[in-house]
């Protein structure tokens, strides 16, 4: 299908498609709002709020992840959308499911509801609002170097997933100041970024496609999984910092089984383990995340 055609199809019918195609709302969702407990949780033990939680901000905090991470989606799309044209016309916009144009105004739609939000519940910070802003901009324009980052996958990865430092630096700052003990929550923001991104994009050798630069197409199955190794290791370290050994007991076992998975996939390299790395490697970050529920304990 090289010819972009336009699906004659209802409003709600093409949003729920391409919902479905490229930005899974329940799968997103759960993740978001892992992201969001953690933080929150995190938040709460540093500010010593243990005896009076408003666990109501955790809904201002979600729509407002949430809607960050929809519009990361909508500009790939711009992004993409030439490369898609050319390797991947299936995908909606491409093929004329969803048009840029109506993208553009969903943007826009997501921008309004963010600043209602801040405006509503986290005034107090819209210096940090503009400097996370300025960062995501600057994330829309490939920081200006976007030929270099093409030609550095892991790079490009390592720079790309900074958003989610300044997303959390801003989720943090609905709880209460800016501290140092921030950068605790920052780090495992931040590898928990890389890991998802990278597990994403692991395909074996029969599944690659030609235009789409996974990380094992670009690096090779070998050194993708070190990596992915290496980071899940670090969040764990990270986990212990946080909550000490004892409480991960029932955490360690989903680490081990993570990574023998990841070593049948480079014995292997077949669809089946390849899968099996994404989905492991999910269920480990959504444990860690979740686990920080203990904190409140």
């Amino acid at each position: 299908m090289n010819q972009k055609t336009k699906e004659k199809i209802g409003f709600f019918e093409k949003w729920n498609i391409y919902q479905k195609e490229r930005f899974p709302v329940m799968v997103y969702g759960l993740y978001i709002f892992c992201i969001v407990f953690a933080i929150f949780c995190y938040a709460n033990t540093v500010f010593n709020n243990m005896n009076s939680i408003n666990y109501f901000f955790i809904i201002p905090m979600y729509i407002f992840a949430f809607l960050q991470f929809l519009m990361v989606r909508i500009v790939d799309e711009f992004k993409d959308y030439d490369e898609d044209s050319k390797y991947r016309p299936y995908r909606p916009v491409p093929r004329g499911l969803i048009t840029l144009k109506e993208l553009k105004i969903l943007f826009l739609i997501c921008v309004f509801i963010q600043i209602v939000i801040v405006l509503l519940f986290n005034k107090q910070n819209m210096l940090l609002l503009f400097g996370f802003w300025g960062f995501f901009g600057l994330f829309c324009k490939d920081f200006f170097i976007k030929k270099f980052l093409d030609k550095h996958i892991v790079l490009t990865v390592a720079i790309d997933e900074l958003l989610v430092v300044f997303l959390g630096l801003y989720l943090y700052s609905f709880i209460g100041k800016i501290n140092s003990q921030v950068i605790l929550i920052l780090l495992m923001l931040y590898f928990v970024s890389w890991i998802v991104e990278i597990a994403r994009k692991v395909r074996c050798k029969e599944d690659e496609e030609k235009g789409v630069k996974t990380y094992t197409a670009v690096i090779g199955i070998g050194k993708t999984i070190l990596i992915l190794f290496i980071l899940e290791t670090i969040l764990m370290l990270l986990q212990i910092k946080n909550l000490g050994i004892n409480y991960l007991i029932w955490i360690i076992p989903v680490y081990v089984v993570t990574n023998i998975i990841n070593v049948l996939f480079v014995k292997y390299k077949n669809k089946k383990y390849a899968k099996l790395v994404e989905l492991f490697a999910n269920i480990y970050i959504v444990i860690i995340y979740l686990s920080m529920g203990l904190l409140l304990i």
